[in-house]
């Protein structure tokens, strides 16, 4: 064998480079990876009605009877290096002051941002009209630093006959939600359309004082406040409840449903003019589906309420009556009914 064939690049590893570097452009130009688009585009072109799904069997039945199909499974995930997340063991700079880690925030906002777009538009590939019951998870892989990763799963659906509503998001790509098959079902069928999912969330740092490790330190009967760390977590939560509520209004919707809230805090320490503080990280994260009125007008009609009287034997003796029974019968008293069993 010839001395430069050593070096010569392999037909299987030339093709192994180029697959991985058309799936970077390709995420790089905010599509989905090639080798997804070639599976949706042959699923859509053979035109199997085979589907898969993340509905259980009575939210699939339901969905066959309020007449909205389920496609495929879709989903979007998105992994981001942070500039920097303080580990637990980290010695804290002194420059890192009480206040909101903006560049972890932005972090966690564009991860769930990209993984929701990714699974949007593997939608779009199939013809759907929306994805219902989207689960989105947030986990801090262990194999590297600083990287978090956001993963988007939900079905595709198609309805028949609906009408979208002219907004940012419909003009766009599907819609998304939250909200499983009976509640989509419900919340359709009473003259809504869900916009999309909507986010808020926060990363605030709270830089310890000697007053709190004073009474984290202190054993005695009497409970004291963590003022310093109440302050941040309800300041985490206003951030983040103030960029879900831009987040509703930029999609022109009347509120949101189905909230999930949920939080991390993660102990930090650090030491500032020769005092070990104790220190706290907080990520505070709301994700839910904005609603608004459907388009076309339409919602089921709402039964009238009826009182319902038990008539039988048991029923009637606990029923107080205005009129004397024997009236109530057409004033025949005793003998308006021919036996008891004309009152059961």
């Amino acid at each position: 064998m010839p001395f430069w064939d050593i070096f010569k690049e392999k037909d299987v590893d030339r093709a192994s480079r180029e697959h991985r570097e058309a799936t970077v452009a390709a995420l790089e130009a905010g599509d989905i990876p090639p080798y997804a688009r070639r599976r949706i585009e042959s699923q859509v072109a053979s035109g199997s009605k085979f589907f898969s799904s993340t509905f259980s069997a009575k939210e699939y039945l339901l969905a066959r009877e309020g007449r909205y199909l389920p496609i495929s499974q879709v989903m979007g995930s998105a992994f981001i290096k942070m500039a920097w997340s303080p580990a637990p063991d980290e010695e804290i700079p002194s420059f890192v002051n009480t206040g909101e880690l903006t560049s972890l925030t932005l972090a966690h906002e564009q991860a769930c941002d990209l993984a929701l777009e990714r699974l949007q538009k593997e939608a779009a590939l199939l013809g759907a009209d929306g994805v219902i019951g989207v689960l989105v998870k947030r986990a801090e892989v262990a194999w590297a630093e600083n990287v978090t990763e956001f993963t988007a799963v939900g079905t595709a659906v198609r309805i028949p006959g609906c009408v979208k509503p002219v907004n940012k998001q419909s003009r766009a790509l599907p819609f998304t939600s939250t909200l499983s098959g009976q509640e989509f079902w419900q919340l359709y069928e009473s003259g809504y359309w869900p916009a999309g999912i909507v986010m808020g969330n926060s990363s605030y740092y709270v830089r310890g004082h000697c007053r709190t490790n004073s009474l984290i330190d202190t054993y005695g009967s009497i409970n004291q406040e963590l003022s310093y760390f109440s302050d941040g977590f309800s300041r985490a939560r206003e951030l983040a409840v103030g960029r879900l509520t831009s987040d509703i209004v930029e999609l022109g919707a009347e509120g949101a449903v189905d909230m999930d809230v949920s939080h991390s805090i993660r102990l930090c320490r650090s030491e500032l003019d020769e005092m070990k503080t104790l220190d706290i990280l907080i990520t505070f994260v709301l994700l839910g589906t904005a609603v608004l009125r459907r388009p076309d007008g339409k919602a089921r009609a709402m039964p009238t309420t009826r009182m319902v009287i038990d008539l039988s034997k048991s029923g009637i003796k606990n029923i107080d009556f205005d009129a004397p029974i024997d009236e109530l019968a057409g004033g025949r008293g005793s003998e308006g009914f021919a036996d008891d069993e004309a009152l059961e």
